[in-house]
């Protein structure tokens, strides 16, 4: 059974944080004195907090586990899709680690594009032209 989390701030996303319509972000979670967890979102080591879960939890698998719940929660609230989340509990030193989480997401706009807009490239060699140069190309190399 997965502890469970509270959202202590909530998730925003600034306009700043996407590159075309990708997001990066990451969550880092620390062990605090009374045994419960804090959670924060940043899309850098240096940036303001965009938002913070806390939870109750046995360890850094545990609050791992919460940040995925809140993002993967975050997205399908807001039309995003998350495309890809890492493990990064790695990067902190070994005898830290059983009081840090670093989890990695990255983070998309859900915009399934449609047929329309979409045009047929145009200057491609025709089919007859590209095997020619195949050929020729063929011919080089066993010369």
């Amino acid at each position: 059974m997965a502890p469970s989390s509270s959202v202590h701030t909530t998730l925003e996303l600034p306009g700043t944080i996407w590159q075309d319509d990708l997001a990066v972000l990451f969550a880092h979670g620390a062990r605090q004195p009374d045994n419960t967890w804090a959670v924060g979102a940043q899309p850098r080591p240096d940036a303001e907090l965009l938002g913070m879960v806390t939870l109750v939890g046995r360890g850094q698998k545990d609050a791992a586990n919460a940040a995925v719940r809140w993002i993967r929660e975050h997205c399908a609230a807001n039309d995003l899709e998350l495309v890809r989340v890492e493990n990064f509990n790695d990067r902190h030193p070994e005898e830290q680690r059983p009081d840090f989480s670093l989890t990695r997401f990255t983070v998309g706009r859900a915009e399934d594009p449609g047929p329309d807009g979409w045009e047929l490239p145009t200057g491609l060699p025709t089919t007859r032209s590209r095997t020619a140069r195949g050929a020729a190309k063929r011919r080089r190399k066993a010369a």
